[in-house]
Formats: C-alpha cells, sequence, structure tokens
C-alpha cells in the first residue's frame, strides 16, 4: 500500500505537470551535469530560417530571445514560438523530416544550437526523461486542439483571440494600466495566415477595434487595452 501510494504521489498528473513541464524540460536538456553534450550560442537575424520543411531535422534550438513562427507550405503559419521553447522536437526519431519550416521574425533571435541525436539519448537514458517527453508531447497536441478551435470561430472572433493571446504572451506591458504594447513582428499579414483569413479582413477587425477605443497606435506602435479585448470576447 506505502509503495502504491508513493507512486501515485510521484506520478500524480498534476505533479507531473508541475515537476516536468516545458521550464524544466528547457533547463533539463542543456544541463551538463547528468550527460554533457555540444552546445553552440547563434544568432539569427530576420527571415533567416532554422530548419525547412521536409528537409531532415539534424539539430535543436532552444530560443534565449527572440521569435519564430512555424510555416507550412510557405502559406499556413502554424504557430509562434520564443523564450524558452525548443524548436526541432517533435518526435524522438532520428533523423526524420520536419513538419513545418521556422523563420525568425522579430529583428534577431539568440539561439542555443544542439545535435538532435545527442539531445534524444539523454532524453531516453535519464529515468525520468520520458515524463518531460509526455508533458513537451501534450503541450504540442493542446496547441493543434486550440488552433483548430481557433479555426471554428467566426472571422472577427479569430482576429480578436489572436490578438489576445499574442499581446499576452509576446507584447510589452505598459506599467500601471491594462495596456500592452503589441510585438510589431507579428504583422497584418502574419495574423491573417494564422487565422486563415484574407489580409483585408484583418485590416477591417483592427479598424473596429480602433472605433472601440480597444487598440490605440502612437507612432507605428499599436496598444491594445487587454481588459476591454478580454471583455469583448467574453461577450461573443
Amino acid at each position: 500500500m506505502r509503495y502504491l501510494t508513493e507512486m501515485h504521489f510521484l506520478y500524480n498528473d498534476k505533479i507531473v505537470h508541475e515537476e516536468f513541464n516545458k521550464e524544466q524540460f528547457f533547463h533539463f536538456l542543456q544541463d551538463d551535469s547528468f550527460l554533457s553534450t555540444n552546445k553552440v550560442a547563434k544568432q539569427y537575424r530576420k527571415k533567416e530560417v532554422l530548419i525547412r520543411e521536409q528537409e531532415e531535422v539534424r539539430d535543436l534550438f532552444f530560443i534565449k530571445e527572440g521569435c519564430v513562427m512555424a510555416t507550412q507550405e510557405s502559406k499556413r503559419v502554424m504557430s509562434f514560438h520564443a523564450s524558452g521553447d525548443i524548436i526541432g522536437l517533435e518526435n524522438l526519431i532520428l533523423y526524420s523530416d520536419a513538419k513545418y519550416s521556422f523563420e525568425v521574425i522579430s529583428d534577431k533571435v539568440s539561439i542555443i544550437k544542439c545535435n538532435k541525436a545527442e539531445m534524444v539519448e539523454k532524453i531516453l537514458n535519464a529515468q525520468e526523461g520520458y515524463l518531460y517527453y509526455y508533458i513537451h508531447l501534450q503541450n504540442l497536441i493542446q496547441h493543434l486542439r486550440n488552433k483548430e478551435e481557433l479555426l471554428r470561430l467566426s472571422s472577427e472572433q479569430r482576429i480578436n483571440l489572436v490578438l489576445f493571446c499574442c499581446a499576452l504572451k509576446y507584447g510589452e506591458k505598459k506599467h500601471g494600466t491594462t495596456k500592452v504594447c503589441f510585438p510589431k513582428y507579428i504583422n497584418k499579414g502574419i495574423i491573417a495566415k494564422y487565422s486563415n483569413l484574407n489580409p483585408n479582413t484583418v485590416t477591417v477587425s483592427l479598424q473596429k477595434l480602433e472605433e472601440a477605443k480597444i487598440i490605440e497606435s502612437v507612432r507605428r506602435k499599436m496598444y491594445i487595452d487587454l481588459a476591454k479585448l478580454e471583455k469583448r470576447l467574453d461577450g461573443c
């Protein structure tokens, strides 16, 4: 009975999500105290491609600073990746082909580049490595579910939700207010491709939000009032 209790405590779902989350996984893979791996610090500039779709994935990229977008067939934007994210670990199969291309959209990106085979070996040899990867896969699957749910919404709801999520995650908070400076690198064209909409539709929705005093343009910067936008989303 005691053994079962300890096992339940060790692998309780809530505890697993807390102890083996994205941040812990990021730290574990870069920690050389368990198994030393070759790592190279690099910088990439805007529009440079880290991984190309359908090409063999030999390296992993740990993002330290900046933002990268994942695209498919050069048309659809699938996801955004920033500090603390790992690129290239969609599976543990060595030298598999990439499902997406990963392109830098911020002015620059600072990354740690590692050999995928070495990292896979580290995961498989760690006593609880599979738990880190289990949570990592769950996060990837949840994102795909969220994307599917997004595409079921009306065009206006899609744009509002994308603006809210991107501002919350990548925006710069304005001290003492509920306003956030929206990241310039996620432009109207990228929002359109992520939402699977026409750029003109995005423009119309932004104009409506501006009329409602939810967004404000100041010196080529766009500020979003998250409290007002969240209320608008709740009312949809």
